[in-house]
């Protein structure tokens, strides 16, 4: 079995809850705190658990003048906080990117690794800031869980849609397509997470509207009453979770609606004449924490949407063996009782998975 190592930065104070270097979480899991390993005992240890490729790349684990593309240097190291050993599910390549994505699935907030370790080596994640990448990335404790290593076996077959690779998209179907697109839009949020600003959380709102399209009516050839069809389709599916799912979904196209037909702007100022506990030459705060909920809900029902998808393709459940997408399924579900209640049976073991956010904390 391969194996990628991803690292972590962390606050310089930070003490992790997990006392012992290594924690195994189930067989090839393992959370790392990187506090009790120098750089050189680091570099000797994934050298044993994770072989090198070939001699050219011992190189690759500190930096030098000489392969300056690869390694970590000292500095670097130090800024690092905790990490994971997990399993590569490929043959051959690191597939970092696709591992990350499926990272963010699970945690409430996008996972920013400072590194990776493969058998090509270690490859520093270039950051223009620190701080940037600090914020919520504490999440040794989350992730040193069962839930999440159930979570990452059963989503393993959708790291497809997190990447472009050629042997797979030459034999894409429209589904396949819809949703990778929908995979790199979610993974696109990640822009909004720490830079919340007044004049552009509308532009956030439509971003994530054009996420909930692409899931949910994207290719539908019926262009009546799309936003009817959008709402019930995302019910059948998470409606059980989320009984206000409907009603959240119809505010977020109303906020988009009001930035494309410009009615957003007089509402700025109108609201700027209003402020009177504040500059009146500035717009009063939008709803940032519905900014939050509204993209919360997008990686369940995302997830959800990937784990129906799959068991649909698996063709092992006789009740979607003839649809021919995740759209159609939902289509039916609205009426079809039984149908829904199979939909609900099949995405809720892994919905059932993710964390939450705590008290406020994303």
């Amino acid at each position: 079995m391969r194996h990628i190592f991803i690292g972590f930065y962390g606050w310089p104070e930070q003490k992790l809850g997990q006392t012992e270097a290594v924690r195994v979480i189930a067989g090839d899991f393992e959370c790392w705190n990187l506090q009790h390993f120098s750089l050189e005992e680091f570099i000797a240890e994934i050298k044993e658990r994770i072989p090198p490729f070939n001699d050219n790349m011992l190189r690759n684990y500190l930096w030098t003048e000489e392969a300056p593309d690869f390694g970590i240097t000292e500095k670097q190291y130090k800024d690092c906080r905790w990490g994971l050993l997990l399993p590569n599910p490929v043959e051959y390549g690191e597939h970092s990117k696709e591992i990350t994505s499926l990272l963010s699935l699970y945690s409430p907030s996008f996972m920013r690794p400072a590194f990776y370790a493969s058998d090509f080596g270690i490859s520093v994640i270039n950051a223009k800031s620190l701080g940037n990448w600090l914020h919520g990335q504490d999440r040794s404790e989350l992730f040193s869980s069962p839930n999440f290593v159930q979570f990452f076996k059963t989503m393993l077959p959708a790291l497809r849609y997190f990447n472009w690779l050629r042997d797979n998209v030459l034999v894409w179907t429209d589904e396949d397509w819809r949703l990778y697109m929908a995979a790199s839009f979610y993974d696109d949020l990640e822009q909004y997470e720490n830079s919340k600003k007044i004049y552009a959380w509308q532009r956030e709102s439509a971003d994530m509207a054009t996420i909930l399209e692409i899931l949910f009516t994207a290719g539908d050839n019926d262009k009546e009453e799309v936003g009817y069809r959008l709402r019930k389709r995302a019910s059948v599916l998470m409606g059980w979770r989320f009984p206000s799912i409907e009603k959240e979904i119809r505010d977020l196209y109303n906020d988009r609606s009001d930035l494309v037909h410009g009615s957003f702007y007089r509402k700025i100022v109108k609201g700027m004449r209003g402020n009177k506990n504040g500059d009146a030459a500035m717009p009063p705060p939008p709803d940032f924490h519905k900014l939050y909920e509204t993209k919360e809900r997008l990686r369940f029902l995302l997830v959800a949407y990937l784990r129906l998808n799959e068991v649909r393709l698996a063709k092992t459940d006789d009740v979607f063996v003839d649809f021919g997408s995740v759209q159609q399924i939902l289509e039916v579900a609205i009426i079809d009782t039984h149908l829904r209640e199979k939909v609900v049976e099949t995405v809720r073991p892994i919905v059932e998975l993710l964390p939450e956010a705590q008290n406020g904390l994303w």
